[in-house]
């Protein structure tokens, strides 16, 4: 910004010496820069205006005073006058259309400042005032003395001015009287001194009024940032002193004069030398910070972020309590508080957190809440969803987030997944729909859309959304999963292959995902590749052993292929850890009786019935195990049982005949 700043200076001098509308255009376009850098770059258009009548037309405030009041009274202006106001239209015209596209970015709205950014706010008057006027001292002395350095200045950094005969009034009444003589020289002062002076006040002053609190608050009380620009009208100031020191004198003094400006200049080169070390990274510059502001709560916050960033939750927790204890009023603090214990799972701790943080929050409609501050809600409504039974309760929390901030993107997707939970389908459809109204390209919400039209069967519009969250981020995991497996029970040829194409690339992003792996090995069995889909089922059984669907697919694919002594092995194992699996137990059943032996097929047909006592398949299964091994009386009851259950059943039909003529015979 101070670059731009400079330029458009330079360029705005050649404008007026040249008188091309080019060179002033191209003043604009580094104003405009500057601005878009940081917005105090505004301010250069007054500055170059001072430079102008100042330096350029060679006037000072009496001649440029009186040549307004001959305009004024007889209507004669000097032949500088009617370039000057012609200029100046323009550059008004210019500053308007910035502060336009200011307002319609930020929608008319002012930003939302707490009151600790700058506890001043709240003071009464005249202390709010004098405190703000103290505050052009101390900027005034880290232009002087850059040593107490930090990065941010805010909460209780510096105590409240709370009377009128709090000393640092002097130092204040000090700091505009020194101001005043400055302008008294730049008014009365020699030729040479009076351009110096009045360029270099215009350097420090214009470009410091809209951090300065005077007009209107800001979000800080005293920021290093934007005295790099004042601070070039400061060295003009010091530049000017320092020669007005050393021109009277000779000698000896000129050399004193002298050392003391190479002294000030190597200590301030050490002070940048070391001011660089603590700005080598966030968690270096914070701790720098709490060094000089010990009280400052927001600076233990900043911090605490850092190390809840890397992982270090429990020092993040402690700077965020200190953060809290500092400012116990400070909402963002017990935010913190909570959201770090959540990571640690101390879920008690961290809604306790949240609940006192909400106390904190500001009541009635009149107030405005900053959108940080709202967060509360939605990270309460996140903790207290891990309980199945408080999901409304999660529910009525990002309803309140949602009320306060319409466009909270987040709490409508988030809201949607626990209505989800709560088999309001159609309501979490309309949530999901509407996060999108707010960010059509938000991918997890495209996906959560599609997801939902599953649950209801629309498998069409499933589809399509599965492929539009595809489209917005070609690796969004989920969503290739899920069409993949959207596109397996389809079954066609073309389906299956881009399924597999699908399971492949969602492989290389979750190369352990054993989900993936049990899909593909499905896809692999639907196109009769079974070698294939076996090693993908073994490839999911060393990531998940335990993995249910995986070990009984497995089993019968080797069934289906005639490798009953892998059945065996495979569904055994499936049915020590679940034995409740119908399936599985009556696929063992049947590869007992492949390698003849009743006795175990007997055993897991039984198991079945107890499961299932109207099994159709086991009871004629068993009737046959009941034939084989002789006993006839139960296989024909159990044949009879199977009629009863399936009367078109041909194959109990003629093992029943087979079985009661056997029987009749033995009789």
């Amino acid at each position: 910004s101070a670059i731009f700043f400079l330029l458009s200076i330079f360029a705005y001098r050649e404008a007026v010496l040249e008188r091309k509308a080019s060179k002033l255009l191209t003043m604009c376009l580094l104003c405009l820069c500057s601005v878009l850098s940081k917005e105090q770059g505004i301010t250069v258009i007054v500055v170059c205006l001072s430079v102008e009548v100042f330096v350029l037309l060679n006037l000072d405030c009496k001649s440029a005073v009186q040549a307004l009041q001959t305009w004024a009274k007889e209507g004669k202006a000097p032949l500088w006058f009617r370039p000057l106001v012609t200029r100046t239209l323009l550059l008004g015209l210019f500053v308007a259309a910035i502060m336009f596209l200011r307002v319609t970015i930020m929608k008319a709205e002012l930003p939302v400042f707490t009151v600790h950014d700058n506890p001043a706010v709240a003071f009464p008057t005249p202390y709010r005032q004098l405190h703000w006027m103290y505050l052009c001292f101390v900027n005034c002395w880290l232009l002087l003395n850059p040593s107490p350095l930090c990065a941010d200045w805010t909460m209780a950094t510096i105590p409240p001015i709370t009377s009128l005969t709090d000393p640092r009034n002097l130092a204040t009444t000090v700091t505009f009287g020194i101001v005043a003589t400055l302008g008294f020289h730049a008014i009365n002062g020699s030729e040479r001194k009076k351009k110096v002076i009045l360029v270099a006040l215009s350097l420090i002053i214009f470009p410091f009024i809209p951090a300065s609190n005077l007009f209107f608050p800001v979000g800080f009380v005293v920021a290093e940032r934007i005295l790099y620009i004042p601070s070039m009208g400061f060295c003009m100031l010091v530049s000017l002193g320092l020669s007005l020191l050393e021109t009277p004198k000779a000698g000896l003094w000129r050399s004193l004069v002298r050392a003391m400006l190479v002294f000030v200049l190597i200590a301030h080169g050490l002070k940048t030398v070391s001011r660089n070390r603590d700005w080598f990274s966030d968690v270096t510059l914070f701790t720098s910070a709490i060094r000089v502001n010990p009280l400052n709560g927001k600076i233990h916050n900043n911090l605490g972020h850092e190390y809840e960033r890397t992982g270090d939750l429990i020092r993040a927790e402690s700077l965020f309590r200190r953060a809290a204890e500092l400012q116990p009023d400070d909402i963002g603090a017990h935010i913190n508080v909570g959201r770090v214990l959540k990571a640690q799972e101390k879920f008690k701790e961290a809604e306790k957190a949240y609940l006192t943080a909400i106390d904190l929050m500001p009541k009635g409609t009149s107030f405005r809440i900053a959108p940080g501050h709202i967060n509360v809600y939605y990270n309460l409504a996140n903790l207290v969803r891990l309980d199945p039974n408080r999901l409304n309760e999660a529910y009525n929390l990002y309803q309140t987030a949602i009320s306060m901030k319409p466009s909270f993107v987040e709490a409508h997707m988030n809201k949607g997944d626990v209505l989800l939970r709560l088999n309001r389908t159609l309501e979490a459809k309309a949530a999901f729909e509407k996060a999108l109204e707010y960010n059509p390209e938000y991918t997890d919400a495209v996906y959560n859309l599609g997801s939902t039209y599953m649950q209801l069967g629309d498998r069409e519009n499933a589809e399509n959304n599965f492929r539009r969250a595809l489209l917005l981020d070609g690796n969004h995991k989920l969503s290739l999963l899920n069409m993949a497996v959207l596109l397996e029970e389809n079954k066609g040829v073309v389906k299956l292959k881009e399924a597999e194409d699908m399971l492949k690339h969602y492989l290389k992003l979750e190369p352990n995902s054993y989900i993936g792996y049990f899909h593909l090995a499905l896809v692999h069995l639907e196109q009769r590749e079974y070698n294939l889909s076996e090693r993908m089922f073994l490839r999911t059984l060393e990531i998940e052993p335990t993995y249910r669907p995986a070990l009984y697919n497995l089993g019968y694919l080797m069934y289906h292929q005639g490798r009953y002594k892998e059945v065996v092995l495979h569904l055994n194992k499936l049915l020590e850890m679940h034995p409740s699996h119908l399936n599985g137990a009556q696929t063992l059943a049947d590869a007992y009786m492949q390698l003849s032996n009743p006795a175990k097929a007997e055993e897991w047909y039984k198991h079945v019935l107890r499961l299932d006592p109207n099994a159709v398949t086991a009871i004629h299964n068993l009737g046959v195990v009941k034939a084989t091994t002789g006993h006839l009386a139960e296989a024909v009851q159990l044949f009879a049982r199977t009629l009863e259950l399936d009367p078109s059943h041909q194959t109990a039909k003629k093992f029943l005949d087979h079985a009661k003529k056997q029987l009749g015979q033995k009789t």
